[in-house]
């Protein structure tokens, strides 16, 4: 276990790196796509959840609790609910990760070298990684003191969500081409 620690580490950093970029870029591209302070109608952001665990694992989801861990502070006073939110991040897409691993139809696609994922399990699989990290979100935001709510939220969180996922998908799927005839 020791052994691949650094490489994990490096994993884990390497998606909390993806998360701040993405998050910034994010804010720049479509700021205007705001709706409260920690929810956007486009979040780019949203496609590293089910990425991050596929490519990674569990390092995947420490990456993204700790990309959150750096973001979250800017837009709100750090709090429990925060933190709440921030373990949330990565918690939600690994427990998707483990409950579709379950099902029998899904375990050999849910593999950490993907071979013979289909589509529609990465359509699945962001779905309701978007419709568990929004739902988790807006609880914790309903129940804290600290953060502001409205009873929208929950469906702009999901979203921006899925329209951040299925856009980056949508962009994977363009660059894809290129990246594997000169990447391989």
């Amino acid at each position: 276990m020791l052994q691949r620690f650094p490489v994990n580490f490096g994993y884990s950093v390497f998606v909390a790196l993806s998360w701040v970029g993405l998050w910034h870029l994010n804010n720049f591209l479509f700021d205007a796509a705001e709706v409260a302070p920690l929810v956007s109608l486009i979040f780019l952001p949203a496609i590293l959840r089910p990425m991050a665990v596929l490519l990674f694992g569990f390092p995947g989801a420490i990456g993204l609790i700790l990309g959150a861990a750096v973001t979250l502070p800017t837009i709100a006073t750090p709090s429990f609910s925060l933190v709440l939110i921030v373990l949330s991040n990565g918690l939600m897409a690994w427990m998707v990760f483990l409950s579709l691993s379950q099902i029998p139809a899904y375990r050999s696609q849910l593999t950490h070298d993907m071979t013979g994922i289909t589509l529609r399990t990465i359509i699945l699989f962001a779905g309701l990684t978007a419709l568990a990290s929004s739902l988790t979100n807006f609880l914790i935001i309903s129940l804290s003191p600290d953060l502001s709510s409205s009873s929208g939220l929950p469906l702009s969180m999901l979203a921006g969500d899925a329209i951040g996922a299925f856009l980056m998908l949508y962009l994977l799927s363009i660059f894809s081409p290129f990246v594997s005839k000169h990447f391989r």
